[in-house]
């Protein structure tokens, strides 16, 4: 087998790492393969996709002989802004090295496709999922998704006429309420559940019908108001990708290294305003923090800024800053004696010179 150098690496090297690193990135995708995927619509470029919105009719009775009525069409629109632009890049000395070291390949690969499907996981999770409103169920207790709170915020989907058994319904969970779910016996134990998955495996594998997923994308540091936990359907969350992960790379010989750059440029939306009920998504969040209330009865008051007490004693003189002290000044008829140093300095020239004259 030939030795592979510089010149000869730099005619396969972009393919494989474009094909590693795309496929940790796709083995990576979660949320992205669960939403509503547009991406087939922006083939003819643009960076915004204006999605129809049907909305739902009523039909009428006909009555005989009578002529159908014709509704006005008032079908919208969503708008999905094509705007996340992320990447991941590395400039990698001696590549020929590199690529003789199977390892040191697969984690620079590995590492860079984990980087790629994790800004776009988190964006769908936080940014698009996490910021519906509409139908938020609050906890009793940090990160505690109880059985009967699950249910009440499935009551919400079933009011909109939504169904979550339908297999394109999932539930995302933080660690800690994962680990919460986990001590459930309804959800664990195959007596409870009708098969032995949960026991054997030691993992909630579906809960009413819905896979759950554990995530880090939601929070579980007992923040106010934290989505700690989600369910949502497939069609609550719209996804466009204009440019799918994809790798570029080149050596640069003046630094004697590879320069790899991963890419990818995607938008998400959702089907109904975020504050709308009938979007199918349910946030459960953690309850909020009050601080304690320290109170009393007021206390009255004769009128604003009644004193009470005699302003004799409320008075205070200011200070006065005399040196040196007039100790020796009498307090009575202290006009007929003044202050040894006060005198004007004349008069003592004049008694200064009277004395030498006499010596």
């Amino acid at each position: 087998m030939a030795n592979i150098t510089v010149s000869t690496a730099a005619n396969f090297i972009p393919e494989l790492w474009q094909n590693a690193i795309l496929d940790y990135a796709e083995a990576k995708f979660s949320l992205r393969n669960q939403v509503t995927d547009f991406s087939s619509m922006l083939s003819g470029g643009g960076d915004t996709l204006h999605i129809p919105k049907v909305t739902e009719e009523t039909a009428a009775a006909k009555s005989a002989d009578t002529a159908v009525s014709y509704s006005a069409n008032t079908d919208g629109k969503i708008d999905l802004s094509v705007d996340q632009h992320h990447y991941e890049a590395k400039r990698i000395e001696d590549i020929v090295k590199v690529q003789e070291s199977a390892d040191l390949f697969a984690m620079y690969a590995r590492s860079m496709g984990y980087a790629i499907a994790k800004k776009v996981e988190n964006y769908i999770a936080v940014d698009t999922i996490q910021s519906a409103t509409g139908n938020d169920t609050a906890l009793s207790t940090d990160n505690q998704l109880t059985a009967s709170l699950l249910r009440s915020g499935l009551v919400k989907m079933l009011s909109a006429n939504m169904d979550y058994t339908d297999g394109d319904t999932w539930l995302y969970a933080s660690p800690e309420v994962y680990s919460y779910l986990l001590g459930l016996d309804q959800f664990v134990h195959f007596d409870k559940r009708g098969d032995e998955a949960g026991q054997v495996s030691g993992k909630v594998g579906s809960v009413y019908g819905m896979p759950v997923i554990v995530s880090t994308d939601w929070d579980d540091d007992g923040g106010t108001g934290d989505e700690t936990a989600s369910v949502f359907k497939r069609e609550a969350v719209y996804f466009a990708m204009q440019i799918a992960p994809r790798v570029q790379s080149s050596y640069d010989i003046d630094y004697l290294a590879t320069s790899v750059v991963a890419d990818v440029l995607f938008g998400t939306a959702l089907s109904h305003a975020s504050s709308s009920t009938s979007l199918g998504i349910v946030n459960f969040t953690n309850p909020s923090t009050l601080a304690c209330n320290v109170w009393s009865l007021p206390a009255y008051t004769f009128s604003p800024g009644l004193c009470l007490v005699p302003r004799c004693l409320t008075m205070m003189f200011p200070a006065i800053a005399a040196w040196p002290p007039k100790i020796l000044t009498p307090k009575r008829f202290d006009s007929d004696s003044l202050p040894f140093l006060e005198l004007p300095t004349p008069f003592l020239c004049a008694m200064f010179s009277l004395s030498s004259f006499q010596l």
